[in-house]
């Protein structure tokens, strides 16, 4: 028999060679091959059985990275392909490091028979016990089917990559109807990129996060002066959350999760005050600002990530209440108990500042002081009511008149009024939003 030199696996190695820093590659298990069964006995094999595994740095921090090989055994999953990647997430669990998964797997090797199975339910096991302790980031770089779909969405971050990434758990061609035609699916990935973009976003997670569940982000060196820097013209970007959290962030940079699942939320990653901190903010779409399920699940999905992983979560709200679409009210009470629960038993640090409008009941949802925020801050321009004031007056007084709102306003929902009652910590002018923000994130500092 023959046996092929790792070398040749030029196309996964040139994918790791992309990610991590030049030269600090380790690979193990090259010269694992596939198992020999009564159905395949073949006159030669690649070694490494279609998935490259090792370790490496990114930006000098150790990960831990596999690679599948879709031209190797026909992109097949088999009993060591699987026990190499169950082995290397034992490996990152022990290190206490990230790991990367690069996925194409076109399905699983019959010849071998249930072994392959077997490994991948290990995997998924492994998955579990690593959502507790390290984060998982995978690309999908070709086709990813069946049960190597269901490994994938284990992970904490999921690019695919365009035109050439599919994560399904069975092929459109056989399915009844086109899930494309259902208005309740939506994706939950991370977005389809180019490879180059992937590459770039998973660089800078590895950075941005800590290692495992048992540190805290590394602090980058920051000016006093860009500690201090005020927020000029942030209020006339109310609505934008993006370009808010650009404007807060230190270096106008926003790594967002999920960005194409309930656009009326924003969620992701800021370097604040060189500290890397979680933001969820909401977001003006479709010419409304209205709560979406989707959101939620978003929103919720960031807070569990920043709870495991020791990162401080900051909100940002603008709301006028939840979306009044029958599709959004099938799914919203589920969602919003996600993100209510989140909230509520996450201990990091949480932070709400309280920029626009918030009407009714989606208050209690957004990390008010009931949840467990730990500072609340209030645009002195901001409202916030338990009905639409206009609506509030006419049910108080039978009728309404503007002064009758301004006097409902001053003692009810302005700014002064919450702070008044406790409600908000400290009344400010939106381009304080920055230096604010840091001073509150800042008093916790020896929690390190």
């Amino acid at each position: 028999m023959q046996v092929k030199p790792s070398d040749e696996r030029t196309a996964a190695l040139r994918k790791i060679g992309d990610i991590l820093d030049t030269g600090s590659f380790m690979e193990i298990g090259e010269h694992v091959s596939a198992k020999f069964t009564e159905f395949y006995q073949p006159d030669s094999v690649v070694e490494s059985d279609g998935v490259v595994t090792g370790y490496g740095t990114v930006g000098g921090n150790l990960v831990f990275i596999y690679a599948q090989d879709g031209e190797v055994m026909g992109g097949t999953f088999g009993e060591q392909h699987g026990r190499k990647i169950v082995n290397l997430y034992n490996q990152a669990i022990k290190a206490g490091a990230p790991i990367i998964g690069l996925l194409d797997c076109a399905g699983f090797r019959i010849e071998e028979g249930l072994g392959g199975l077997d490994q991948l339910a290990k995997l998924y096991s492994k998955q579990a016990e690593a959502s507790c302790v390290i984060p998982q980031i995978v690309a999908v770089v070709g086709q990813c089917g069946g049960g190597m779909s269901i490994a994938a969405d284990q992970a904490d971050f999921v690019f695919i990559e365009k035109d050439k990434g599919s994560l399904f758990v069975n092929p459109k061609g056989i399915l009844d109807n086109d899930i494309g035609d259902n208005p309740n699916l939506a994706p939950v990935d991370d977005g389809c990129y180019e490879w180059e973009e992937i590459v770039s976003k998973i660089k800078k997670l590895a950075l941005l996060l800590p290692s495992h569940s048992d540190v805290f982000a590394g602090i980058n060196d920051i000016s006093d002066e860009d500690l201090n820097r005020d927020c000029e013209g942030i209020s006339n970007k109310l609505g934008d959350a993006k370009a808010m959290l650009k404007e807060i962030s230190d270096d106008g940079d926003v790594l967002e999760i999920r960005p194409e699942l309930g656009r009326d939320m924003v969620a992701g990653f800021i370097k604040l005050a060189g500290e890397t901190v979680g933001v969820v903010s909401c977001n003006s779409f479709d010419g409304t600002n209205r709560i979406t399920a989707e959101g939620c699940d978003k929103a919720a999905c960031l807070v569990d990530i920043c709870d495991r992983f020791n990162i401080p979560v900051i909100t940002l709200i603008d709301t006028e209440g939840y979306k009044t679409t029958s599709d959004n009210e099938r799914y919203l009470p589920a969602a919003a108990a996600r993100l209510v629960r989140a909230l509520a038993i996450s201990d990091v640090p949480k932070i709400n500042l309280i920029t626009g409008k918030v009407v009714g009941s989606a208050y209690s949802l957004l990390n008010p002081r009931g949840l467990g925020a730990d500072y609340i801050f209030m645009w002195d321009s901001a409202v916030a009511s338990i009905l639409n004031p206009r609506q509030a007056v006419e049910v108080l007084y039978g009728n309404w008149t503007q002064e009758l709102e301004d006097r409902f306003s001053e003692g009810q929902s302005s700014a002064l009024a919450l702070a008044r009652h406790g409600l908000v910590d400290k009344v400010i002018a939106p381009e304080e939003s920055r230096k604010y923000l840091i001073g509150a994130l800042q008093t916790f500092v020896n929690r390190r």
